[in-house]
């Protein structure tokens, strides 16, 4: 396992961050024994969310049965739509709250607002986080699939007014070319975005990093009519050829992508089982050049 560290978090981050969003429709014997894979192999980071639901219960009783929970890195987003906006004060609140009766556990090391509202002035967005983690409800905090400027807004606000700022961003990251979102809200990082990241070296935790199995072929709906267009298939396809010439996966050359961008990178990887476990986590072993990561991207 290789780790990193980001602000306000005294742990180290393992760089691939087990999912926790698939654990139904499975028996606990099999996710169970992801996760102990996941763990036995230096694993430290798990993400969960509010609307993951009986999912999180599920985690919640390995965490409880393996009593790993105080070593453990906690990903725990709130603040989901459910139909319409819901970042305010209160919903961050019960958010927090319902996420740490699901898990068993009373603090967040990173709190992920899972969605923006750009109508909220984003200084009072951090006075909040500031309020829940000054209660030690939370530590460090940041924004999945929020644009850039509005994070760097946030922490231009907590620089002046001297609070805490967000310590990393958490949007869409993958090598496939995206035809439209995958879900309503969802934002996938742009070029503008990354030369941010790259610039400032500020940390991206990426969801979805192997776009669902768009590498593996799938098949699933969803995700073709997300992902399945001219340049994903030409990006796949020179994935596959480095995957071949490499001797690894083609799965793993995507993670791979994320995880040799040029700033710091965690990724997010949906893990059922314990031989997706470990063959995700060899990604980590894979060093992609510059030349490689273009290559992969833009054919050239």
């Amino acid at each position: 396992m290789k780790y990193g560290t980001i602000p306000h978090v005294d742990k180290q981050i393992s760089k691939i961050v087990c999912g926790t969003d698939f654990l139904l429709g499975q028996s606990e014997d099999v996710s169970f024994a992801a996760y102990d894979t996941f763990w036995e192999l230096g694993g430290r980071a798990f993400d969960s969310a509010h609307c993951y639901g009986e999912n999180s219960t599920v985690f919640g009783k390995w965490l409880a049965s393996r009593g790993v929970a105080r070593e453990t890195v906690f990903l725990d987003k709130g603040c989901h739509p459910y139909g319409s906006p819901r970042v305010t004060y209160e919903a961050m609140g019960q958010d927090i709250d319902e996420n740490h009766a699901r898990l068993g556990v009373g603090y967040t090391d990173l709190f992920v607002l899972h969605r923006d509202d750009e109508s909220v002035p984003v200084g009072e967005i951090v006075d909040w986080l500031n309020d829940y983690r000054s209660r030690g409800l939370i530590g460090a905090f940041g924004g999945s699939n929020w644009r850039h400027h509005r994070i760097e807004e946030a922490n231009d606000y907590a620089t002046r007014t001297g609070k805490q700022g967000f310590s990393l961003n958490n949007p869409n990251l993958t090598l496939a070319q995206n035809s439209e979102p995958l879900w309503a809200g969802c934002l996938t990082i742009d070029k503008v975005g990354r030369d941010w990241h790259e610039k400032t070296q500020f940390p991206l935790f990426s969801w979805s990093s192997m776009a669902r199995g768009y590498f593996a072929g799938t098949n699933d709906p969803d995700v073709v009519r997300a992902y399945d267009n001219e340049v994903s298939r030409g990006r796949r396809n020179r994935v596959d050829q480095l995957a071949n010439e490499k001797h690894v996966s083609s799965p793993q050359i995507a993670v791979a992508w994320v995880l040799n961008q040029p700033y710091p990178v965690f990724a997010l990887t949906g893990l059922r089982t314990a031989e997706q476990v470990r063959d995700t986590l060899h990604a980590l072993e894979i060093e992609l050049s510059p030349a490689d990561l273009a290559w992969l991207e833009h054919g050239k």
